[in-house]
């Protein structure tokens, strides 16, 4: 039992396990046989059915298992998915040129996170293309940043 809350409702069917397991009798699951690039027994990587207009080419790669959290995978799932990553990003360039790849994965409700199955996005980005636009923030106090990095280092 993980020590995190699981955020899925009752009755919650996973997509991605759907997608794993070839089962696609759910009509409100919109990943298709078609969308998977990659598949082994630890991760699949596909095209999601939900854009990053006005680019298409986005893709997620999950564990075949079902695991929540980033903070639940196990260490082999979670190097397998990093190596997955790199690979699609790699891909991405030779495939469609952008400017640019960013990847992304959230966490719990307050972190954006909306399918209830541990996910990361890898995204084709182009200069000006208005997405992931986030200001330059103020820098951080170093007292500020010592304090935190010590209150990190005592959990791991």
């Amino acid at each position: 039992m993980s020590e995190f809350v699981n955020h899925a409702p009752a009755g919650y069917q996973c997509p991605f396990c759907d997608l794993a397991r070839g089962n696609f009798d759910n009509p409100r699951n919109l990943c298709r046989p078609e969308d998977v690039i990659y598949a082994d027994d630890l991760a699949l990587a596909f095209i999601a059915s939900h854009g990053f207009e006005p680019n298409p080419g986005h893709v997620l790669i999950t564990p075949r298992a079902h695991f929540e959290l980033l903070y639940e995978l196990p260490d082999d799932v979670a190097s397998r998915i990093m190596l997955l990553t790199r690979d699609l990003a790699v891909a991405i360039k030779r495939a469609w040129q952008p400017d640019g790849v960013s990847t992304r994965q959230h966490n719990e409700p307050a972190g954006s996170q909306h399918v209830w199955h541990y996910h990361q996005h890898v995204l084709p980005r182009w200069h000006d293309d208005g997405f992931y636009f986030t200001p330059k923030r103020p820098i951080v106090d170093p007292e500020v940043r010592a304090r935190k990095a010590r209150e990190l280092r005592a959990f791991l």
